[in-house]
């Protein structure tokens, strides 16, 4: 049955999606309103009352936002994955899709004020944000928010970075830079409580914000602060608001409309409930104004619009059922009405004509069936509850209510002449009623057990046919009041509504199981013309009648989900179809035959498409490619491990790899049966095309090959640049990658990655060569449109349900496409980041079917399709112009020539066409193949998939795997053969020759010669063939064969000379055995071995005990024993010819001597699996003929090498690539000359040269941490071996006991509570009078540099007299003339990296990478201190590295994440280009060459890397060291660069190593007598500084010239004793030095001048801080074992001292002369001013945590870990301690100790949260304090005036350290969150409020104001650093 020539056309649609939705009405510049319901978007023009429809969406549309143009609207659907739509109103045509990063559905949109950017938030749990640059289709940012609903979205109006969202309980703020989204939550100040629910949000003017909210207030907000509140604006729920030129409207729940200025001050009130509508309970859910009008929309589906100078006349303009399912549809039977119900209880009447509701009626329950008598004058209404209810039309008057079976009434139908109504319930029941004897008594009919669905009576009212839900029909008889089996006479159906009986077969597809999936139908039966309506939300058209399963139809597409009902009206020219839970009603006009819509041309309408043609089979070879699954159990890259593995005590150096080597010599074969037109002509007249993962460059003059082997997986297309000297190729994986290569050098130049699914099936390049156009193999095989050499998608879209075969840009044009494939030709337009199609119109010039392939007339005019019934289809435009007959079967080639056209088809012929293909030129026929070999016989019928013509010849790729030439003359030739498709698992090498065959499962036998590189036999078989084995004598040939039998042949002509089967299960192994061939092992998947005596074949013995599969067999030398491997890891041993299982020790396996090892098992070949691996992993082994080598094939596609026997777990291999999946299997051939390898799936036969090649041949699989190297370094270990983790902010930093947090304790403390002496354990502070109070800090300077395990990070800027660098959690600007440091604060955690661009058009932009678990990039402005981009949602763990391209517009970063990946970025808009997966060892530097983009070079642990940026991805090219240059691979710690592709890269040893690409040129020894951790290239004058450490101590900056060969040393060591140089920066004559110690330093070139900039600590953490009593001086103490001194004033370090333990704490005497500082082995040492030891005490072990002088200097307190205090009595003049008791016992360990201001008492905080007190001298203990103690300073973070300091976070963050201001009501606190802040003290209340500062990274450890405030000193704990405040004293 044909598709039927009528058509419908959508007319209108009835409904507007109002319930669930918001602010979904907006005005269009046209004048036009745009709103949604289903599936479809409206465009609503009310002074001409006409409609437009845009209906791309699958599902319910929900959210709805125009341009600032006012032309441009994007609309979001609900689904798992949902996809915005962008198009024009005017036109209905897309301009961009997105999707792929939402789920649940896109319930808020809103575009920039500038337009180019669309914010996006979805329905998912953790709603994710999106911004985007809609018009290319790029995700800009992308936000999980941790927030419930969001229910509105709008861009701060003239600033595209600015956005406002809101929703359940919260409003945020948002800023967006670079790749990322910062959050500011709305704060509610002087408010308490929760925020409440926001609605909805609108701009004002300049910062002003307003909010909707739940309640009816509106409120304003200002710089992310509430600041006013409108209460009461509305009285119910503010749903919308909208801000136009006019002002703010707002609309609420209330049903009123408020106009507001654009200040919010109220203008007038319309309440829509007292206007000429007269609606109470009015809830508005959008509102738009614009000019005079407003428009609003309410939740029950209707849209008003009110004219602003007449308010009190609003008018509806759309009207539509509210919530509730909808099912109820009935045409009148004589005018243009119709009626609808739904779940909403309301019955509304539509004029078809008018569009428009004619009345509403309202029911007592649920309207679930309607339907008119036949005069039209009486509806009958069928109700949920059961109840009929008769209804007089149009007056809609209750004439009768009749009760039915108190169940739903899904059906009602008149009877043709009036006298019944009868009504199907739920329960399976039907009543029915006599409407002439008052509807007394119904007959009631039973038998269905299942609910009615559809009724249709007979034309004489006798019968009535039903259907009930599961799949049950009926007839019954009204005389009879009985079912029947058949009518009697004449009697047929007045209607057929019906979804069941032998005509409507046809609406179901083939195979459908549910016959619910149809809902309703209804039929024409004058025009024989069918409608129905199904839960997939379709509209088809069919022929009736339709009894052939899976007829043929028209589809349309509007509904959102099921469609309910669907009826034609009663002139049939209108359809009315109605969707269940969309709400929607759509109408149709219908028209017949080839009647063409007024106004439209003859084409397809968007919402018409052909259904598939089901009944059509396809060719048999489309069936089998259209079924090939791609999907891959594991693919190569789940084998990559973290390599690197750490050398544990006792471990086993691995021996080393092979000597030997293997090279790529020849492939058989050619990818024919999946894939078409992949065979081209190069520039160099070599042919290309693929097989496996290799793309191929065949020269046929010479007979050889080159090979592209960078794909990881099977190729399955190519194309040809237009210039020929590119090549494209898409191959299968999760993540499928288009290569683009160098057709000359064989490298890649792109990757394109990210965009398909399971593989890529077709590519093309434009005309121009500058785009490539993909096509996936995904569901919905999406198309992509890249800018291939960037790797930027330009453009993608969903291709189509159905395979796509081809897809090929127009002649000439960047902007057209084609895309062919099963029963579909697609005609695709690209406008900017939008692509439409057109499907192709057969009309009447042919007949629809599969199109495989296409091509162009020379102006691109005219398309030209080859179709699978052997037809070419010449389009023009999207309309088939005419048919040529070509070939007798499918067309696979279409190739254009210079003049004409060539075509190859599935019946093996090549044509030769004209330009217009009137012509048939020449024909050839691969059938006259013909050889002077007579066993080299071919299929006559050899399908063409690819051609290419070129010199003359015509090349031809086939199905089949083979590649011929066809000469002019019509002289064939095969130039290469291969496999068919199916697996190649038998292989086999002739004994004396080098010769070998292949069995596959394409059913041929194939012989190759491996030195001529030729097929020498092909002989096809009857079934697939597994294996294949050549007698010792080379004279028989065995095949065995996936039934369980073999057959010998003889290979003097390889006939059958014996055949048996004794297996039913695949022959996996034979072998014949060694002693003159007298035995033949056979093994089988039936777990068995069977022996056979030679010549006779007779079956000696069976091999029994295996308890799996047999996978091998090998024999000894003698013949008498068998070794055989099964599937369950066995290793069996036979005694032959007994057959009898022998017992072998594991130590006498490798004793004996065997004739040949395919073994994968046994203890010598441990060493061939990887860890971890299956049974399966490795499929084949062969040791080679002098037992030194055994090769092996793997699940993965390597082929490997390992040295034989391979006894050791994980043994060094050499592997290679090439194949795609699984190695089936390998062999070596005579003289081990060649291997030989076979593919599984790829059906490729690879030849391997095995030559004596170095080491450096094939990759090595041993991990960077096995490469043996030079030297050792105790600070490179260090640095290397650092664990980032535990540096986050994850946990406290301080151990702790078991006590309560001060702020969790159940002690409430108000701010009215008073202090009763008597009473409390609190304390008074001792404090000086001041003037001023502390009520702010300003960072003044940072005592820091992070040198210890950073690098390359001082850079100067533009003004050669400042630098820039980090410390902490800052990038710190410094002016070298008057030591004025900047700060940028923006970083969360330790920065680890910094880079300055050089470019001159990003002057003073630096980078900096941080820690974190999600760590991120922050690119800011030196001169401002302000971000401009963020990069993050890539690394994890840390930052370790960045570094700006040579343009200045790309940026590289390393992560800290367990293989130190690598990610480059276009950082101005955040885009992350590429990413590549490096090294598990540490990555400690990159950096991009400063002439290039593309070019980079990483360096790190036991490793270099050269890469290159290749579209998407990062290649790196293989490091080559000369064996001749006797180094090897070392810790590399710094590059830098000379010209002409030179590189340089300090080493672990001291040398420097010069590289010329990626090969190692050669070594400059001794550069420094340690490792080399610096090297800065200078971009003016190409001369070269170093840096490193000196074994001799004294550390020396070198600057070279270019080459590295003279240099002039600088000594730093005056200034940097002991120093290490890690980061180095040159200018005009000067050089700025890095060191590990936390130096930085300047060196005058020609003085040779060391200045001092900034000194700190080194590594460790400080926590010992003390100010001078009397100066402005601090003192630190570090765990880097030093002491410090500190000029706060000047911003310099005063003095320092080293000494032997870590120190922990630090008190100055109260007149300044001494210094106790505590330390690590629990000794205390006393220093001078000068910081000379005067005094040591050591009476404990256990580490000093603190201590404190008495404020009469006479009393040394001591708090040590061990939970004791000792006191000493302190002589300052003699300089004598000596202690005087010790307080014991404490409940935790000392923490702060503060004394009162007598020196009688020391009040000491524990870790347990506890303060106790010790009386001085005694020593005496006491948990309270007395009454009237006064503290002389208050250290301790305990207390009850201290309750509020503490934060509300978490119970696991500590506060570590607290001030309190001399003079002033204030106390300064050092927390775990890295901040510093600021309270009132007392501060009593919990969770006080305060000022924050940051800076620190992670753990403040200490803070102390000075002696009289004017600064406040902090100290960080890991970040090193030490921070100096200036107050605002």
């Amino acid at each position: 049955m044909s598709v039927p020539q009528a058509r419908l056309r959508l007319d209108w649609i009835y409904g507007y999606r109002g319930h669930q939705c918001r602010q979904n009405v907006q005005y269009l510049a046209s004048g036009e309103i745009v709103y949604f319901v289903a599936a479809a978007a409206v465009v609503y023009d009310p002074t001409k009352k006409q409609q437009r429809h845009f209906i791309e969406h699958t599902d319910d549309i929900i959210s709805l936002t125009t341009h600032p143009d006012m032309k441009i609207v994007a609309t979001g659907e609900i689904g798992s994955s949902p996809v915005i739509y962008i198009w024009d109103s005017e036109t209905l045509v897309i301009e961009s899709v997105l999707s792929g990063n939402h789920s649940a559905g896109i319930t808020a949109m809103a575009f920039s004020s500038s337009g180019n950017l669309l914010g996006s938030i979805d329905l998912a749990a953790t709603s994710t944000f999106c911004i985007y640059d809609w018009r290319r289709g790029k995700i800009l940012a992308k936000h999980s928010m941790e927030t419930d609903r969001v229910f509105d979205i709008k861009f701060k109006p003239d600033d595209d970075s600015a956005v406002v969202t809101c929703g359940v309980k919260h409003i945020n703020f948002w800023k967006h830079c670079g790749n990322a989204l910062q959050i500011r939550k709305g704060k509610m100040i002087n408010k308490t409580g929760e925020i409440q629910s926001q609605m909805c949000v609108v701009f004002g003017e300049e910062e002003n914000c307003f909010s909707g909210t739940l309640s009816g207030d509106i409120y304003h907000w200002s710089g992310g602060q509430l600041t006013a509140i409108i209460s009461n604006a509305h009285t119910g729920a503010v749903f919308s608001m909208h801000r136009s030129a006019e002002g703010i409207a707002s609309a609420g729940k209330d049903g009123t409309i408020k106009l507001w200025s654009s200040n919010l001050t109220l203008i007038t009130t319309i309440d829509l409930s007292i206007t000429n509508l007269g609606a109470e309970n009015l809830c508005l859910r959008s509102i738009v104004w614009y000019k005079d009008h407003i428009v609003v929309g309410t939740k029950t589906s209707c849209i008003i619009d009110v004219d602003v100078k007449d308010r009190s006349r609003p008018r509806i303009l759309v009207s539509g059922h509210s919530e509730g399912a909808m099912w109820a549809l009935a045409t009148h039977p004589k005018k243009d009405f119709f009626v609808t119900g739904s779940d909403d209880c309301t019955i509304r009447v539509w004029d078809a004509t008018k569009h428009f509701t004619t009345s509403l009626s309202t029911m007592s329950d649920s309207v679930r069936a309607l339907a008119f008598s036949p005069n039209g004058q009486e509806l009958a209404t069928g109700l949920k509850n059961g109840d009929l209810v008769l209804l007089e039309f149009p007056a809609m008057k209750k004439i009768a209510e009749l009760i039915g079976t108190g169940e739903a009434i899904h059906e009602i139908k008149f009877s043709p002449k009036g006298d019944y109504i009868a009504a199907g319930y739920n329960d399976g029941l039907v009543l029915v009623f006599s409407t002439s004897t008052g509807f007394a008594k119904p007959l009631i009919f039973r038998g269905h057990t299942d609910f009615i669905s559809h009724m249709d009576w007979s034309d004489d009212g006798e019968y009535l046919f039903t259907n009930a839900g599961t799949n049950q029909t009926k007839i019954f008889s009204i005389s009879s009041s009985a079912e029947v089996g058949q009518v009697s006479g004449d009697s047929k159906a007045s209607t057929y509504t019906r979804v069941m009986g032998d005509q409507v077969q046809g609406i179901y597809p083939k195979f459908m199981k549910d016959v619910n999936d149809v809902n309703a139908i209804d039929v024409d039966q004058t025009a024989k013309l069918a409608v129905t309506g199904d839960d997939y939300g379709n509209v088809k058209l069919f022929d009736f009648p339709c009894d052939a399963p899976g007829s043929k139809s028209k589809r349309y597409i509007g509904h959102s989900a099921h469609v309910t009902n669907v009826r034609f009206n009663h002139s049939k020219k209108i359809a009315i179809s109605i969707g269940g839970e969309d709400h929607a009603v759509f109408q149709w006009k219908v028209y017949q035959g080839m009647e063409v819509p007024k106004g439209h041309s003859q084409t397809v309408d968007s919402c018409d498409e052909e259904s598939d043609t089901s009944d059509a089979e396809l060719d048999s070879d489309l069936e089998e490619e259209t079924q090939i699954s791609y999907d891959r159990p594991r693919y190569k890259e789940d084998t990559i491990k973290a390599r690197g593995r750490k050398k544990g005590p006792g471990a086993v150096t691995r021996p080393p790899a092979p000597d030997g080597g293997l090279l790529l010599d020849f492939v058989f074969g050619y990818r024919g049966y999946d894939a078409r037109n992949n065979i081209h002509f190069t520039a160099q007249k070599e042919i290309v095309y693929h097989v496996a993962a290799l793309g191929i460059l065949y020269d046929s003059e010479n007979h050889t090959q080159r090979f592209y082997n960078k794909h990881t997986d099977d190729i399955l297309c190519l194309a040809l640049h237009p210039m020929k000297d590119y090549a494209a190729t898409g191959q299968v994986g999760r993540d499928p990658a288009i290569h683009v290569w160098d057709i000359t050098k064989t490298t890649t130049i792109s990757i394109l990655k990210g965009q398909h699914q399971r593989g890529v099936c077709s590519v093309d390049f434009s005309s121009d060569g500058k785009l490539l156009a993909s096509v996936g193999l995904d569901d919905n095989h999406t198309i992509v449109i890249w800018g291939w050499r960037k790797g930027e998608k330009l453009s993608s879209v969903r291709g189509n349900k159905a395979r796509i075969f081809s897809l090929k840009w127009k002649t000439g044009s960047n902007e057209s496409l084609v895309s062919v494939g099963v029963r579909h030709i697609s005609f695709w337009t690209m406008k900017g980041a939008s692509l439409t199609s057109k499907r192709g119109i057969f009309g009447k010039s042919g007949k629809a079917c599969t199109m495989l392939c296409c091509s162009f007339s020379k102006t691109g005019d005219l398309t030209f399709s080859g179709g699978e019934n052997g037809l070419v289809y010449i389009w023009d435009g999207p309309r088939l112009k005419s048919t040529v007959e070509a070939h007798k079967g499918a067309i696979h080639a279409i190739c254009a020539l210079d003049r004409g056209y060539v075509t190859g088809g599935k019946d093996g012929t090549v044509c030769l066409w004209d330009d217009t293909f009137e012509a048939l030129l020449k024909q050839y026929s691969l059938a006259t193949f013909k050889t002077e070999n007579p066993m080299l016989m071919m299929n006559p019928v050899q399908a063409v998939r690819g051609i290419a013509l070129g010199q003359g010849k015509i090349i031809v790729g086939t199905r089949k795997g083979n590649i011929f030439e066809i000469e002019k003359s019509g002289h064939v030739e095969l130039l290469v053969g291969g496999h068919a498709e199916g697996e190649v698992w038998g292989l086999g090498p002739h004994p004396t020759e080098q010769v070998f065959a292949t069995v596959s499962d394409d059913k041929t036998l194939k012989v190759w010669d491996a030195a001529e590189k030729l097929l020498v036999l092909n002989k096809s078989l009857t079934v697939e063939a597994r294996s294949v084995c050549f007698s010792n004598s080379g004279d028989l040939l065995a095949v065995g064969y996936k039934t369980g039998s073999v057959d010998i042949m003889k290979t003097e002509d390889y006939t059958l000379v014996a055949s048996f089967k004794h297996r039913k299960e695949n022959i996996s192994d034979l072998a014949f055995s060694p002693n003159q061939d007298k035995f033949l092992a056979v093994a089988s998947n039936d777990n068995f071995v069977d022996i056979y005596s030679v010549p006779d074949f007779k079956r000696v013995c069976v091999c029994k005990g295996a308890s799996s599969y047999i996978t091998h067999v090998d024999w000894d030398r003698s013949g008498s024993l068998l070794m055989t491997n099964s599937g369950a890891k066995e290793v069996l041993f036979y005694e032959i010819p007994k057959g009898a299982r022998i017992p072998l020790k594991t130590s006498d396996i490798g004793s004996q001597d065997w004739r040949t090892w395919t073994s994968v098992l046994s203890p010598q070949c441990t060493g061939i699996w990887p860890s971890p691996s299956d049974v399966t992993d490795v499929n084949a082994a062969h040791v080679s003929h002098n037992g030194n080598i055994i090769a092996t094939g793997d699940d993965f596609g390597f082929v490997k090498l390992f040295d034989f026997p391979a006894l050791q777990k994980n043994a060094k291999c050499k592997k290679y690539a090439g194949h795609s999946a699984h190695v089936t299997n390998v062999r070596w051939t005579k003289s081990d000359n060649f291997l030989v390898t076979t593919g599984g799936g790829d059906t490729s036969v690879m030849l391997w040269s095995h030559r004596g090649l170095t080491a450096s041949n094939g990759e090595s699989d041993e991990s960077e941490s096995e490469v043996e190297e030079d030297g050792y370094d105790s600070d490179v270990e260090f640095e290397c071996s650092i664990n980032y983790n535990l540096k986050t902010y994850s946990n406290p930093i301080r151990v702790v006991g078991d006590g309560v947090r001060p702020d969790l304790k159940n002690t409430t403390y108000t701010a009215e509570t008073k202090i009763v002496r008597q009473q409390t354990s609190d304390c008074n502070v001792a404090r000086r009078k001041s003037t001023h109070d502390v009520n702010s800090l300003k960072l003044k300077h940072v005592f820091g540099y992070r040198g210890y395990d950073a690098r390359h990070n001082i850079h100067f800027l533009e003004k050669e007299t400042e630098i820039v660098y980090h410390a902490a959690g800052l990038g710190i600007v410094t002016d070298l003339e008057s030591s004025e440091q900047r700060f940028y604060t923006e970083h969360t955690d330790d920065v680890l990296c910094l880079s300055v661009n050089k470019h001159p058009k990003y002057k003073n932009i630096v980078a900096t990478g941080q820690l974190g678990t999600k760590a991120q990039v922050l690119v800011w402005n030196a001169d401002t201190l302000q971000t401009v981009s963020i990069l993050q949602g890539f690394h994890s763990g840390g930052v370790c590295t960045v570094n700006f391209s040579s343009s200045g517009k790309l940026l590289v970063s390393a992560g800290l994440d367990e293989l130190h990946s690598m990610a480059i970025w276009h950082w101005v808009d955040g885009t992350r280009l590429a990413t590549v997966q490096n090294t598990a060892l540490r990555v400690l530097h990159c950096e991009f060459r400063p002439d290039s983009d593309t070019q980079l070079v990483s360096v790190g642990q036991k490793h270099v890397n050269f890469w290159s940026l290749a579209g998407t991805d990062i290649v790196s090219r293989k490091v080559k060291i000369s064996e001749s240059l006797g180094v090897k691979m070392q810790t590399m710690l710094s590059v830098a660069f000379s010209t002409a592709g030179i590189t340089y890269t300090g080493t672990i040893t001291g040398s420097v190593f010069v590289w010329q690409d990626s090969t190692l040129a050669r070594v400059i020894a001794s550069c420094h007598t340690g490792p080399v951790f610096s090297l800065f290239t200078t971009i003016k004058d190409g001369l070269i500084v170093s840096g490193g450490k000196e074994k001799t101590g004294k550390c020396v900056v070198k600057l070279w010239d270019q080459a590295m060969k003279r240099s002039k040393t600088f000594p730093i060591d005056s200034a940097a004793p002991n120093g290490v140089v890690k980061s180095l920066s040159r200018t005009r004559g000067c050089i700025t030095i890095g060191t590990s110690k936390g130096e930085v330093l300047t060196v005058n070139e020609r003085s040779g001048h060391v200045s001092v900039i900034v000194q700190s600590h080194g590594s460790g953490e400080v926590w010992g801080l003390a100010v001078h009593p009397t100066k402005q001086i601090a003192a630190t103490a570090s765990s880097d074992r030093s002491v410090k001194l500190w000029d706060l004033a000047s911003s310099v370090m005063e003095g320092g001292v080293t000494i032997k333990s870590a120190a922990l704490c630090a008190d100055f005497h109260p007149n300044g002369s001494h210094l106790a500082v505590g330390c690590l082995d629990g000794s205390v040492l006393v220093l001078s001013p000068n910081l000379q030891q005067v005094h040591f005490i050591r009476d404990s072990s256990k580490q000093v945590q603190v201590v404190r002088f008495s404020p009469n200097g006479k009393v040394l307190a001591v708090g040590s870990d061990d939970a004791t205090v000792a006191l000493y009595s302190v002589t300052p003049v003699s300089s004598t301690y000596t202690r005087i008791t010790v307080c014991k016992n404490l409940p935790g360990s000392v923490i702060q100790m503060d004394w009162s201001v007598d020196s009688q008492l020391l009040a000491v905080s524990l870790s347990t949260y506890e303060i106790v007190y010790i009386k001085s001298p005694e020593g005496y203990k006491s948990d309270s304090p007395p009454s009237d103690l006064l503290l002389h300073s208050s250290t301790s973070v305990l207390g009850e005036s201290l309750v509020g300091i503490w934060p509300q976070v978490s119970s696991k963050f500590d506060v570590n350290s607290a001030s309190v201001a001399n003079g002033s009501n204030i106390v300064a606190t050092g927390d775990d969150f890295g901040t510093v802040k600021l309270f009132e003290y007392p501060s009593r209340v919990k969770y006080a409020k305060h000022k924050k500062y940051f800076g620190h990274s992670a753990h403040v450890t200490g803070v102390r104001f000075t002696y009289n405030d004017k600064y406040l000193v902090s100290i960080g704990g890991e970040d090193s650093c030490v921070f100096v405040w200036e107050t605002d004293m």
